[in-house]
């Protein structure tokens, strides 16, 4: 059966006579009466009962309008997806990320993504670097976050760096300082973070200058540690999107250190397809919401990273 058909057919029960259906479809009345004719004769069976001037759905007509009114909601929906298409508001994004990013910054970056593509339907998964980086060489994850220091396959990457930042609980000592240096750390509770780039060269800091802290507490992602300077049991020097999160609770205050302290990652993409265009746009709202919130950072090029870790 035939589109026309169906719209002449919806048209008349709608209309409820030939004349004002055809009216609607600018048609005229006998091109609607063999459009009625040439679906019923296909059906098999009458659509309307002729009563005066009026047409009135049969019991099928009216089971079959049912059935009609469904097929023609779908395609009003197809005009709803094109117009979501067509302005970016739809479509799915896959993301893989570290739990230093996921725990906090990341989901605010993504509700600020979804309130301009409401209809984007999102994975968004918390793995280890190592996983991270697996998903994206599989080329069924759209971006990723993840430390990286090694030569990959299949996987195309920009390292962003930027600077470690002191949190302390509101009530401490140093909280009065404009910034943290490493001697300022001697004799309080630092918590430390376990098997982590930052912490050893805090090690290295710390010998070099012949200084102690209390080493009570180790703990292994940077939420947590946040968390226990919120408590007030002690100070943290961690990343900033950390820091700048918890920095919003009263009793945390955040203070830059007079000494330099990289903090580096990768964004990573899959090398054998394109950018995701929405990924792109992830990406965009990362660093919008980095300027907003001061953080500095140094993005650097696109690159291959089974080019930039030579063997």
């Amino acid at each position: 059966m035939k589109l026309a058909q169906l719209n002449a057919f919806k048209a008349v029960v709608e209309c409820q006579t030939v004349t004002a259906a055809a009216t609607r479809l600018n048609l005229s009345q006998p091109a609607v009466s063999r459009l009625l004719a040439a679906l019923e004769e296909r059906l098999g069976f009458k659509l309307f009962i002729r009563k005066g001037n009026r047409l009135e759905l049969s019991d099928e007509g009216e089971a079959f309008y049912l059935e009609v009114a469904k097929v023609f909601d779908a395609v009003s929906g197809l005009d709803h997806a094109a117009n979501s298409i067509r302005s970016h508001h739809f479509g799915s994004l896959n993301i893989a990320a570290m739990p230093l990013l996921s725990n906090a910054f990341l989901p605010r970056i993504l509700a600020k993504l979804l309130t301009n593509a409401p209809q984007l339907k999102v994975g968004f998964k918390t793995y280890r670097s190592e996983e991270v980086i697996r998903r994206i060489q599989s080329q069924t994850t759209d971006i990723g976050f993840a430390f990286v220091d090694e030569s990959l396959a299949g996987v195309k990457a920009q390292r962003v760096e930027s600077e470690c930042v002191c949190l302390l609980p509101a009530d401490s000592p140093l909280a009065s300082l404009a910034v943290v240096d490493i001697t300022d750390l001697a004799g309080h509770i630092l918590i430390r973070h376990e098997k982590d780039v930052t912490q050893r060269r805090i090690d290295a800091l710390l010998r070099r200058y012949d200084l102690a802290t209390r080493e009570q507490i180790e703990v292994s992602l940077a939420s947590t540690a946040a968390a226990l300077v919120r408590e007030g049991v002690g100070i943290a020097i961690t990343d900033p999107f950390t820091a700048y999160m918890e920095d919003e609770h009263p009793q945390v205050v955040m203070r830059p250190l007079a000494f330099s302290l990289p903090f580096e990652f990768d964004i990573l993409y899959p090398a054998l397809k394109p950018i995701h265009r929405h990924a792109e746009q992830f990406v965009e709202q990362f660093m919008l919401q980095a300027d907003q919130m001061d953080i500095r950072l140094k993005i650097g090029p696109m690159r291959d990273l089974d080019e930039y870790y030579p063997g």
